[in-house]
């Protein structure tokens, strides 16, 4: 099973890259990425459903804050990293994204970009996201953040394998900042899952003056 992007049904200025393995393989599996299909749909009725719009609210909502509004839903397209079957991981654990999937799923994001050349902005949720995107070249190289992010022995060797970084906490370095994408006249800016909006308690903590800033380079 294959989720599909939810193209831009405007002038597309701005790519979503999600993870999404904690629900794609689920039994709430979804038809687009990150069920960003349903912000354009009615508040639904039934409960299953209602979870699945507040979830897209929460992912639109998270990009309308992050650049102030300066690009309209319309105008954003939304992918994941992988939107293929990935093996589910043990209860509790994140899926891992194996080094074929992530290849595969870079050379989707390069095909999106050579298709629609007026996007600008590249934003990249989570850290083995950004880990796969530094680690093949598609922007930054910072060597230590790709240390922190690499996925352990012991999460990759595991019968049901999960992904564990070296440093959990590596995601603080590059979060909110603002990178040039390789061969692609876009900016990158790894941001938050959308599971992380509103921020608030620790997540506050670590990453508000990271927004913060992201913000104000949006009011310029």
């Amino acid at each position: 099973m294959r989720s599909k992007d939810l193209k831009a049904a405007g002038t597309a200025r701005l790519l979503v890259i999600g993870e999404d393995s904690n629900l794609q393989w689920s039994d709430t599996a979804t038809e687009y990425a990150m069920f960003a299909d349903y912000y354009f749909r009615r508040f639904p009725e039934d409960h299953g459903e209602r979870s699945r719009n507040v979830e897209a609210r929460d992912l639109f909502n998270h990009i309308m804050y992050v650049t102030l509004n300066s690009v309209k839903p319309e105008d954003m397209y939304i992918t994941n990293l992988c939107n293929d079957y990935v093996e589910p991981a043990p209860k509790g654990k994140r899926v891992l994204i194996k080094e074929e999937k992530a290849l595969k799923g870079v050379e989707h994001i390069k095909w999106i970009l050579e298709q629609y050349p007026t996007i600008e902005w590249i934003l990249p949720m989570s850290l083995q996201t950004n880990y796969w995107l530094q680690k093949v070249g598609f922007y930054g190289g910072d060597e230590a953040f790709l240390h922190g992010a690499q996925p352990r022995r012991v999460g990759i060797e595991c019968i049901q394998p999960y992904y564990q970084p070296v440093d959990g906490k590596a995601f603080a370095s590059i979060c909110g900042n603002i990178y040039d994408a390789n061969d692609y006249p876009a900016k990158v800016i790894p941001i938050l899952p959308a599971k992380d909006y509103p921020l608030k308690g620790l997540n506050e903590e670590k990453y508000g003056k990271a927004y913060e800033r992201l913000r104000a380079s949006f009011r310029k």
